[in-house]
Parts: C-alpha cells; sequence; structure tokens
C-alpha cells in the first residue's frame, strides 16, 4: 500500500461480529411486524439450526431494513444459496425494507437500554482491529462509514476506550451507499481519491468505489463467503487479511 492520509472503515463484520445482535433485533423486529409480543435478549434462546442459518445469509445485508428479507425467508422456507436469489428477494419486496428498518431500530434500542452491557456483549471485536483503530485515531486518520447506527458505534467503540470525533463518522441516517460517504468524506478534508483506502466485509459495498477509483480491500477476518471472494477476484479488488497491515498505509 502507497502512503495514504486516511483510512475509512466499514463497521459491522469488519470492526466487530454484529451477526449474533442481528439476530436478536431482526427477531424481535419480526415479532413486532408480525403483530405478536415476543421479545427475545439473548443468543441462548434460539436453537442451533436458526443461528446457522442466520449466519449463512446474515453476510448479504447490507442495511437494518435488508433483515426483512431474511426473516421472511425464514417463515417462508425460502432457500437464499446466492446473490441472484437475495436481489431477488430484495426486489420484491422493497416496499417493506423502510418501514421494517425503523423497527428494527426500535427494537436495538429497547434491547440496548434494557441492559447495555449485555447488548455491547452480543459484539465481539476482532483481533488486532482496535489497537490499529487507535493507531489511526492519534494520528488523526480513521474515519467510519457504516450502515448501523451512529449510537450504536459509539457505545460499542467507547467500551474499547475509543472515541471518534463527529465528523468522521457517517452512519445509515446521512449516506445510502459507501461511496456517498466516501465522496463526502473526500470533499470534507480536500483530499484525493488515492489518498483514502476504504475497507469492508461486503464486497457489494466496494464495487461502486472501485469504478469511482477509489483504493479498496475487502477483509477477510470475519465471515468473508467464497462467493464474495469470487465477485472480489473478478473485478480486481485486493483483499485484506491482516488489520495491522493497514499501519503500513500511513
Amino acid at each position: 500500500m502507497d502512503n495514504q492520509k486516511i483510512i475509512v472503515f466499514d463497521f459491522d463484520g469488519v470492526v466487530c461480529d454484529s451477526t449474533d445482535e442481528c439476530m436478536v433485533s431482526s427477531w424481535n423486529a419480526w415479532e413486532t411486524w408480525e403483530s405478536r409480543s415476543g421479545f427475545r435478549k439473548t443468543v441462548a434462546e434460539f436453537s442451533d439450526e436458526d443461528k446457522e442459518n442466520f449466519k449463512k445469509v446474515r453476510p448479504r445485508v447490507r442495511g437494518a431494513g435488508e433483515y426483512y428479507i431474511l426473516r421472511r425467508a425464514f417463515t417462508e422456507n425460502i432457500r437464499i444459496d446466492d446473490q441472484q436469489t437475495y436481489q431477488y428477494l430484495e426486489e420484491q419486496w422493497k416496499k417493506y425494507l423502510i418501514p421494517f428498518k425503523s423497527i428494527f431500530f426500535d427494537m436495538r434500542n429497547r434491547l440496548r437500554q434494557e441492559n447495555l452491557d449485555q447488548w455491547i456483549d452480543l459484539h465481539p471485536i476482532y483481533d488486532n482491529v482496535i489497537d490499529v483503530m487507535k493507531t489511526l485515531n492519534d494520528k488523526n486518520k480513521l474515519y467510519i462509514a457504516t450502515l448501523k447506527d451512529a449510537e450504536s458505534v459509539r457505545l460499542i467503540l467507547a467500551k474499547q476506550g475509543l472515541t471518534l470525533l463527529d465528523e468522521r463518522l457517517l452512519d445509515q441516517a446521512q449516506i445510502k451507499s459507501k461511496l456517498q460517504a466516501l465522496d463526502q468524506f473526500r470533499h470534507q478534508i480536500g483530499c484525493e481519491k488515492i489518498e483514502m483506502i476504504f475497507i469492508d466485509d461486503n464486497v457489494t459495498h466496494l464495487l461502486e468505489p472501485k469504478s469511482s477509483n477509489y483504493p479498496v480491500f475487502l477483509t477477510t477476518w470475519g465471515s468473508t463467503m467464497k462467493e464474495y471472494l469470487d465477485i472480489a477476484e473478478q473485478n480486481n479488488i485486493p483483499l485484506l487479511n491482516d488489520c495491522k497491515l493497514l499501519i503500513n498505509s500511513i
């Protein structure tokens, strides 16, 4: 990696594994959507089969509203084995995604308010990532672009002893795509595209930035699917296997 000015991190799947939290919050949101009163707080309340099914499809989700796709597919026994099927369902059910997103965040807020520490513990941090982020933050080179909500990000980072300036975090309320976030950061900082690096665990978030000439990397320390590795190879998107290599880029 050449010398760069800033590193832009995705959050879920790059900084922490949010699979368990999203499984709990999306289940609670689906209960509300279906006018039921069930409310779960821990992964212990799910069967091994439920956990395995969710873990398989979770990496395809790009924002909270899309958990509607997972929950309805599970309910109707629809298999999602490839990106084409996922995108087909997304198109068929797109009118439900925004209202479901609102319910999802309501359920996340309730879960967080009832037991903050328990909620944070649903987000295990990946090895070395926080140490690297702290080093970058000390050098004013750390930025985050996420489709998670900013409050969740800040609470999780605070537990790890990391505080990020407001202008260095763009969340789901401020952006509709990662490309939009990168463009906003670039104009805000006054740097060239080549002076930024964007890392994400979902290759579909990297395609637009890549085609717009931003340096991008697909991270592999989370639950990256082989299908996404293949797409990365087809689009000449390099892999990042160790977060510590980012230190060499600054």
